[in-house]
């Protein structure tokens, strides 16, 4: 990790259960559509002033955030108690997430996380169904409470939907982990039951009517679109990341480096034009150590005139290499990545098991293999 201060997910609220929670600034969005739709929708109905009615929409619109709110402390709380480190929860356009720090799940523990929320909003619609059913409100209050119970019941069924990124995804997931023994491949398989829902909802709240000659709601148009949007693009991302972290294993550094040689970091240019007519490949100098601190680089070396090889320090047509920019040979992906994110080198020497240098490898061609990307 660098040593940037990393950029806040949004505006700070407190901690829950020692648990920050942060609301993003996209919030707002989904409250202004939420508010206005069933604002609209009640003042239609005459069943209340229009300026009631809004106020209504807000409440529920604030009745839906408390929901997601509770379903990610859920999680929070059912990580906690599987020691999963660095919890915090950030509500955002799409409901809320809660993100965790670095650490290996089991499949069990992953799945309890997940269903931990869908099923505290169940408990929070039973509890609203049993105040409504034995204590007497008024108008304002019942409507509320009444979208609080209907909400929260769409919203732990949605999630329990088998599909990533929906908490029940997990299911799918940790059934695949457990037969396969890889957590990427379960999530693979659950992102694309995922894109077939994203895909069902879109039919379902956008097509079906007009197939069945109706006219859908704007607001269900915009956020049945929406959903299976976000959903799309998280499946991409959580698919596109599992892909890599397969491929990482069959990355290994000898197989990506450029050959090369050391030569002693006080060595001229004519001792680089020799090893270079001999050996040919890159050559990367070293310190009395024994330590590479630099690479020869082909430009710099062919604006030399070779009758003046002798005069010129081999450094002086060099690209420095980082510290410790160093790899060995048989490293493998997950090893080089680890590079990637502690040295701050585009170039790192690559050493054998004897101690030798072997080959130059460049960062470029690191993010090409773990991504799937070469040639």
């Amino acid at each position: 990790m660098s040593d940037t201060q990393e950029k806040s997910p949004g505006i700070k609220l407190g901690r829950i259960g020692g648990v920050p929670v942060y609301l993003s600034s996209s919030w707002f969005i989904i409250t202004a559509v939420i508010t206005f739709s069933v604002g609209m929708q009640l003042a239609r109905g005459g069943v209340i002033p229009p300026l009631n009615a809004y106020l209504m929409g807000l409440s529920c619109a604030v009745a839906i955030a408390v929901a997601v709110l509770i379903h990610e402390v859920a999680h929070a709380m059912t990580a906690r108690a599987f020691k999963w480190p660095d919890a915090h929860i950030v509500l955002t356009l799409m409901g809320g997430h809660t993100q965790f720090g670095s650490f290996k799940a089991k499949p069990g523990a992953s799945l309890w996380v997940a269903l931990s929320g869908p099923l505290s909003n169940f408990v929070l619609a039973g509890l609203g169904w049993l105040v409504m059913e034995n204590i007497q409100l008024g108008v304002y209050p019942n409507l509320l409470l009444d979208f609080f119970v209907y909400a929260n019941l769409l919203l732990g069924a949605f999630n329990a939907l088998p599909g990533l990124p929906l908490d029940g995804g997990r299911l799918v997931e940790s059934i695949v982990w457990k037969a396969t023994g890889s957590q990427f491949k379960g999530t693979i398989a659950s992102c694309w039951v995922g894109r077939v829902i994203a895909v069902g909802i879109v039919f379902y709240f956008v097509l079906l009517p007009f197939l069945r000659g109706q006219q859908p709601q704007i607001i269900t148009v915009v956020v049945g679109i929406m959903v299976a949007m976000f959903m799309w693009q998280a499946t991409t991302q959580l698919i596109g990341h599992s892909k890599m972290m397969l491929n990482l294993p069959t990355v290994i550094a000898s197989d990506l480096m450029s050959p090369a040689s050391a030569m002693v970091s006080h060595a001229m240019v004519s001792d680089v034009l020799s090893r270079k007519a001999a050996r040919g490949g890159e050559i990367i100098l070293v310190d009395p150590k024994g330590m590479p601190v630099g690479v020869i680089d082909a430009q710099a070396l062919a604006k030399v005139d070779p009758r003046q090889g002798g005069n010129v320090p081999a450094l002086a047509v060099s690209r420095a290499l980082g510290q410790g920019a160093i790899v060995a040979e048989e490293s493998d992906g997950r090893a080089l990545i680890d590079y990637l994110a502690s040295v701050e080198s585009a170039e790192y020497a690559v050493i054998s098991a004897s101690g030798h240098v072997v080959g130059l490898l460049h960062q470029r061609e690191i993010i090409k293999a773990v991504t799937g990307r070469r040639k």
